[in-house]
């Protein structure tokens, strides 16, 4: 039995691979153990082989003839989203009909890996809803609150911020948690190295080891502020059916660096890495403490609509430009309102949940 098997389908359509695999035959487990063992280089070709088999069950390679076989492969490697009853080729009057044998044949195989991943689709969400219930902090405008995750790891969340993650979490998977707004986060490095996520958005992700950062994800802001340790910064995109991604964009993080996340009209969006002067400005928070480095107002502003729920109007547009440095308590807004009517010499005017500089 020397064969030289080089792709998926040489194994696939090899009646005693099959056997081994479904468990019919003593003497071919004992050859294929072996096989594996002199051939490491193939394991992951020969596991994606064993997958196959096991979702086209009894249908595989026992009762399929030799010369089917090539013409199979063929059809499924050129048909297999769309299956018409004869191909054209290029000579005018030539019809080449797909022989019946054969047809039942690709039919067959492909309505099993149909099968797979409908199979696959399915194991996806019995694995997250075997992992049990969420778990979800949140905070109100002006409110701040630490929470201890599972693993020990410490966040901090901002006002109007969530975060949820699942109540299990196991040594050999991820660590993930999904952020709504702005937390300060300070992880816990793991022995056996286990990785930690930050979700912000369905293809955008900061993954770590150990370290302490602040990531936001506001309507107009997504981005991560690195303290100490390394991140990585990652920006995706769906695959096949919503639930393969690949990496499109991605930065490394050093301390004292930070991230945006800019969205693209096409719907894309790209990666913008800066050095920052003044980390300790996007955690002050923790520290019950608001703290601006020389922003413009309109910076100021959105801090006003994202942490108290306030909507800022200017009616003198020529304090949109002006730049405020300064700290205040986070839990005594008022204080900064007298600050910059003091220092800019405007009025700040209150409606409800109003503001208007003027």
């Amino acid at each position: 039995m020397e064969e030289n098997y080089q792709t998926l389908h040489d194994f696939v359509l090899d009646p005693s691979f099959c056997d081994w695999v479904l468990g019919r035959d003593g003497d071919a487990a004992a050859y294929w153990q072996t096989y594996l063992k002199a051939n490491p280089d193939k394991s992951k070709l020969i596991e994606q082989a064993k997958t196959l088999v096991f979702a086209m069950g009894q249908n595989t390679g026992s009762d399929w003839a030799a010369s089917e076989k090539a013409e199979v492969w063929t059809q499924i490697q050129s048909r297999i989203t769309a299956q018409p009853e004869f191909s054209h080729d290029n000579t005018e009057g030539t019809v080449h009909r797909l022989r019946p044998a054969a047809w039942r044949v690709a039919s067959r195989v492909a309505a099993s890996l149909t099968a797979l991943v409908v199979l696959s689709i399915a194991l996806y969400y019995l694995m997250q809803r075997g992992q049990g219930e969420t778990i979800r902090y949140a905070t109100q405008y002006g409110e701040v609150k630490s929470v201890l995750l599972p693993d020990g790891s410490e966040v901090t969340l901002n006002a109007n911020s969530s975060l949820s993650f699942k109540k299990s979490w196991y040594a050999e998977s991820t660590r993930e948690v999904t952020l709504k707004g702005e937390a300060f986060f300070k992880v816990t490095h793991q022995q056996n190295d286990q990785k930690f996520k930050v979700k912000l958005a369905d293809t955008v992700f900061i993954e770590v080891l150990g370290t302490q950062f602040t990531a936001t994800k506001r309507p107009h802001d997504t981005k991560v502020v690195l303290n100490e340790g390394k991140v990585e910064f990652s920006v995706a995109k769906k695959g096949l059916l919503g639930f393969f991604q690949e990496t499109v964009a991605q930065e490394t993080l050093s301390p004292g660096e930070a991230v945006a996340f800019a969205a693209q009209k096409t719907g894309e969006g790209k990666l913008v890495k800066s050095t920052v002067q003044h980390p300790e400005i996007y955690n002050a928070f923790q520290y019950n403490k608001l703290m601006f480095a020389d922003a413009p107002l309109t910076d100021v502003a959105r801090v006003l609509e994202d942490v108290y729920g306030f909507k800022v109007t200017f009616s003198n547009r020529e304090l949109m430009s002006r730049r405020y440095t300064g700290s205040v308590p986070l839990d005594k807004v008022e204080v900064l309102f007298v600050a910059l009517e003091k220092l800019f010499h405007l009025k700040i005017s209150q409606q409800g949940n109003q503001l208007d500089f003027s």
